[in-house]
């Protein structure tokens, strides 16, 4: 009787032991947080904004029967930063066309110095340049790069420079070597 005793009582405290410890158990549940940005801000090129950002703290205390105590803390942050490059790919456009700067009349390839003179916007300098620049293209032998730029030249300069544009636009591209029909301030598909 002694043994079944012992294990009857093993047993019990088993179970026993077995009930305080589940009912003592934490379980964590998982947090989420969410952060949004809605707004503007102004940024100098190469340079470096913070958005904003969330802090949370949170602590927690609990007892338990028999004396158990638990003490817990937790710290979080969330933050939102931009880095900007601004590029201004109409500049870069400008200088790989070997056009003048915007607001300017002289090339900024140009190591001419400026004149008083020159130091006027000239309203045709930028068709001036499409010109020079499709002479370039056409002589180097790129045909479709000098058609365009004689196109957009035409399209630019005023209407006694855009007529001579186009007149040394049909030398260099006679019509049956152009897709399209020139005139002055339009172009028209050919056979339309």
């Amino acid at each position: 009787m002694n043994r079944l005793g012992i294990v009857v009582t093993t047993a019990l405290l088993t179970l026993g032991i077995d009930h305080l410890a589940s009912a003592q158990s934490t379980i964590q549940l998982p947090s989420f947080s969410r952060f949004t940005y809605s707004g503007s801000v102004l940024v100098p090129t190469g340079g470096r904004a913070s958005l904003g950002g969330v802090s949370r703290s949170a602590s927690g205390r609990s007892s338990r029967r028999g004396g158990g105590r638990g003490i817990g803390a937790g710290v979080g942050h969330a933050g939102a930063s931009a880095h900007v490059t601004i590029i201004d790919h109409d500049a870069i456009d400008r200088q790989i066309r070997g056009l003048p700067p915007k607001g300017t009349g002289t090339s900024s390839l140009s190591k001419r110095p400026i004149t008083p003179a020159a130091s006027k916007t000239d309203p045709d300098a930028e068709g001036k340049a499409l010109v020079r620049f499709a002479r370039k293209q056409y002589l180097a032998g790129r045909r479709t790069s000098a058609f365009d730029a004689y196109r957009l030249a035409i399209e630019t300069l005023s209407p006694r420079l855009s007529d001579l544009a186009a007149a040394e636009f049909r030398r260099v591209f006679p019509a049956e070597k152009r897709p399209v029909t020139i005139q002055p301030g339009r172009f028209v598909a050919d056979g339309r």
